[in-house]
C-alpha cells in the first residue's frame, strides 16, 4: 500500500466490528462512524477509539471530504441510498450484502459508480476465503475443465435471527435466509464457476416456522430477542434452480428453520474434476492413472487477502476489483428472480 487509506463506517451495528477490524488489519485508518442511535455509535467509537461519531451518513460525508472510502453496514433498505450518496461525494464504497433491495436499485448504484469513476465493491466475504480463491485459481488453470453443474446449501435447523425485528421484516431486509445467508453460498459458488451469466431461475420460498412468533421453538436467538408484536413476512426456506448462458446450472437450498440437520456445502461438477467445499476444507474427485481418485488438499493460505485488504489495495494501488458492483447486480437478479418465480409458480427469465 503506497498511501494510507482513510475510511468512514456507516452504521454501528454488529457487522461494523468486522469492517473496523478488517480495515485496521489492512493498514487503513477508520476516521469516523455514524448511526442514528446515539448509544450504538458512541459505544462503537469508544470501543475502537474512533475520533468522530455522527448521527447521519450525510453528516459524516460532508464533515470529512478527505475520507477516501466508506463501508455501508446499515440495514439492507438503506444500502442504495447511502452508497449512492457516498459515490456522488467522490468516495469509494464497500457495501454489505445484499447490495440492494431490488434490481432497479442495484442498477442505479452501478451507474453512480461509473459516473463518479469510483470503486463500488460488494462485501461478499465468503468469496474471499482462501478455499474459494484456491478453487477459482484451479478453475482458471483449467483443472476442472468445464464446470457444468453446481449445488450449494446453507441450512439452519433453527436459526431465525431477531424474529419479529428488522431481519424478518421484508420492507427493511428485502427477504429472509435467501438474502441473509443464501447470498453468501450463491455468490461463492457462482464465483468459483467463473461467473457465468444467469439467464433463468425456477424457485420456491416457504414461511413455515416463524409465522407464529411466540410459538417458534429454538435454543437461542441472535440479533436481539424475538418481538411477539413484530413482523415475520419473509421466507424461512428457499430452493431454486438457476440456468446460465453457457449451459451450466446451479441448485440452491437455504433455510433459517427446517426439520433437518444443519449443513452447509458447495459441490462443483467439472468435466475433468469435481470438488466438495465444506467446513472440512476442499475434497477433489477425479481420475488418476486409470483409476478413480479422491483427494483432500492442503495449501498455504497466507498469500490470500481478505475483502478489506483487497479493497484497500484497489484504492491505493489500482488493483482490479474482483467483486465489483456488476457482480452484485448479477446476484441481485438471481435473488429477485427466485422470489418472482415463487410468486408466479413458474420459471422466470432474468
Amino acid at each position: 500500500m503506497t498511501k494510507k487509506i482513510t475510511v468512514g463506517i456507516i452504521s454501528a451495528g454488529r457487522i461494523s466490528q468486522n469492517h473496523i477490524e478488517g480495515y485496521r488489519k489492512a493498514g487503513a485508518e477508520v476516521m469516523a462512524i455514524c448511526d442514528p442511535v446515539a448509544a450504538a455509535r458512541e459505544a462503537r467509537a469508544k470501543e475502537y477509539s474512533i475520533p468522530n461519531a455522527y448521527e447521519t451518513a450525510d453528516e459524516l460525508i460532508k464533515k470529512h471530504p478527505e475520507i477516501d472510502a466508506v463501508s455501508v453496514c446499515s440495514p439492507n433498505s438503506f444500502h442504495a441510498k447511502f452508497a449512492i450518496m457516498a459515490l456522488e461525494a467522490g468516495k469509494h464504497v464497500m457495501v454489505e450484502k445484499p447490495m440492494a433491495m431490488n434490481v432497479g436499485e442495484a442498477e442505479v448504484m452501478v451507474a453512480a459508480a461509473k459516473k463518479a469513476k469510483k470503486i463500488l465493491m460488494c462485501g461478499h466475504n465468503e468469496r474471499f476465503t482462501p478455499e474459494a480463491m484456491k478453487i477459482n485459481e484451479m478453475r482458471e488453470a483449467g483443472d476442472f475443465g468445464k464446470i457444468y453443474h453446481a449445488k450449494c446449501s446453507a441450512i439452519r435447523r433453527r436459526g431465525i435471527p431477531g424474529l419479529g425485528r428488522w431481519f424478518t421484516t421484508r420492507s427493511l431486509s428485502g427477504g429472509g435466509p435467501l438474502i441473509d445467508t443464501g447470498i453468501h453460498v450463491i455468490d461463492r459458488t457462482w464465483y468459483m464457476m467463473g461467473k457465468p451469466k444467469p439467464v433463468a431461475v425456477s424457485g420456491m420460498t416457504y414461511n413455515v416456522f416463524g409465522k407464529d412468533i411466540e410459538k417458534y421453538v429454538c435454543t437461542a436467538m441472535w440479533a436481539g430477542p424475538r418481538d411477539p408484536k413484530g413482523v415475520m413476512d419473509v421466507e424461512d426456506f428457499a430452493t431454486a434452480f438457476v440456468r446460465f448462458d453457457n449451459g451450466a446450472s446451479m441448485a440452491i437450498e437455504v433455510s433459517w428453520a427446517a426439520n433437518r440437520a444443519n449443513e452447509g456445502h458447495i459441490i462443483l461438477m467439472g468435466e475433468k474434476l469435481g470438488a466438495l467445499l465444506n467446513n472440512d476444507g476442499i475434497t477433489l474427485y477425479g481420475e488418476r492413472g486409470n483409476a478413480i481418485a479422491t483427494e483432500k488438499i492442503e495449501f498455504d493460505k497466507a498469500p490470500y487477502k481478505d475483502r478489506h485488504s483487497h479493497f484497500v489495495d484497489c484504492i491505493s494501488d489500482g488493483v482490479i476489483c474482483t467483486c465489483p458492483g456488476e457482480d452484485g447486480l448479477a446476484i441481485q437478479k438471481v435473488l429477485n428472480g427466485i422470489y418472482q418465480s415463487s410468486e408466479k409458480n413458474s420459471e422466470v427469465r432474468i
